[in-house]
């Protein structure tokens, strides 16, 4: 993985945004690197009338502006996006001669956020520069830890927050970035703006921190620090588990990979199982919750429709995949699900490569596909002990009876 370069532009933010734009562009020409991070409102600023200025001509050709730079340069900055007659505090991200929105505040601040008339938005999407993957938070949305996981977790190589977080709680700031970086074993670059918000004075001292607890303030002037990452730095494995909602736990194989191979690097144990899950009941539920404690992580292969019609016979499954996907997603101890069509999930062990391969004890180690490919690079079969004589054939015969 290589390394990159990346600039912090502390800059004071006016309410004028030809001011801002100007300096936004001086900053991009102070020095090279491979991505700018502007702060929040960069090229506003919070003011009340940010609905009829973004519809405004002269904030449409600021954008225009912004993206002939991007044909030189990389660079993310706040700016006011306006959707669907709603108004959102967003990032925008400039590469390639083309500007998109990458994040929408989700967490709105009291007395900024609703004064300037936006809305809590629901969107964000990983960016990446030179092919390293990163999200981006917004201001107040440092606060919550659950959700910077969740994007860590996602597989970031790096997470950025842009600020105009107030000079009286400039000590939350930096204990917060801290915090996060540690928590995520993610670089955290936070850049933080000069000036005032609604008068209240703002505080700079944005912070470039690395897992280990490195911290590299700016101070309190207008200034570009360039800084550069080396992702090949060590980090520390720690348990995690995934707080995303069902649908970011639900993906393709393809989506899964890259994930998990940053998850590995961390030092996190792999577990996989795999079932049709077709009528959930207690003995699913506590063979799953075990085979979490086993690693870090579990990943469950699930047979699709056409695989389990294949193997049962006509009348199964008696629940569709999508429904069986999004029960198994909503328990705690499964942390990503993902669906094969084939028979038997061979393909599927050999692309993921756990460390852990489980099965319910009646099957004997040796008839459990991909034991002897998991054992041929050190890893481990475990076999579990069925606590609950209960399965979904018996449910579905027990059902057919009672309706006799």
């Amino acid at each position: 993985m290589e390394k990159l370069k990346i600039a912090l532009c502390q800059m004071e933010i006016s309410l004028s945004l030809e001011k801002n734009l100007n300096k936004i562009l001086d900053f991009l020409n102070q020095d090279w690197a491979n991505l700018f991070i502007f702060p929040e409102l960069a090229l506003t600023g919070y003011r009340e009338d940010l609905s009829e200025l973004v519809s405004s001509q002269d904030f449409k050709e600021a954008l225009k502006v912004l993206e002939k730079a991007s044909q030189k340069w990389t660079f993310l900055l706040g700016a006011p996006f306006l959707k669907e007659g709603k108004l959102y505090n967003a990032l925008y991200y400039f590469t390639e001669g083309k500007g998109r929105v990458i994040t929408e505040k989700g967490t709105l601040f009291t007395g900024l956020d609703d004064r300037a008339c936006f809305a809590p938005g629901s969107w964000r999407k990983k960016a990446s520069i030179q092919g390293i993957p990163f999200y981006g938070f917004i201001c107040f949305e440092l606060r919550w830890p659950n959700l910077w996981q969740a994007y860590a977790l996602d597989g970031a190589f790096f997470l950025v927050v842009c600020a105009q977080w107030p000079k009286i709680r400039l000590s939350h700031w930096e204990t917060l970035l801290k915090a996060r970086s540690i928590e995520t074993q993610l670089p955290v670059l936070g850049v933080n703006a000069l000036g005032q918000a609604f008068g209240s004075e703002l505080g700079g001292n944005s912070l470039a921190v690395l897992p280990n607890g490195t911290f590299f303030p700016l101070g309190s002037e207008e200034r570009v620090e360039i800084f550069e990452l080396d992702f090949m730095s060590p980090s520390l494995p720690y348990p995690r588990r995934n707080p995303f909602p069902q649908r970011k736990k639900i993906l393709s194989l393809s989506e899964l990979l890259p994930i998990l191979e940053k998850r590995r690097s961390h030092g996190e144990r792999i577990v996989f199982t795999n079932g049709c899950f077709d009528l959930l009941h207690a003995g699913h539920v506590d063979y799953l919750e075990k085979a979490r404690s086993l690693g870090d992580l579990l990943v469950v292969g699930l047979n699709s429709d056409s695989s389990i019609k294949r193997i049962k016979g006509k009348g199964r499954p008696i629940n569709p995949q999508e429904l069986r996907a999004k029960i198994l997603a909503s328990l705690s101890c499964v942390d990503y699900v993902v669906i094969f069509e084939e028979d038997t999930p061979k393909k599927l062990i050999e692309a993921i490569r756990p460390q852990v391969l489980v099965k319910g004890e009646d099957w004997p180690e040796e008839k459990i596909v991909g034991s002897d490919f998991v054992k041929s690079y050190g890893g481990e079969i475990v076999r579990i002990p069925f606590v609950y004589k209960i399965s979904t054939s018996k449910l579905i015969n027990k059902i057919k009876e009672e309706n006799t």
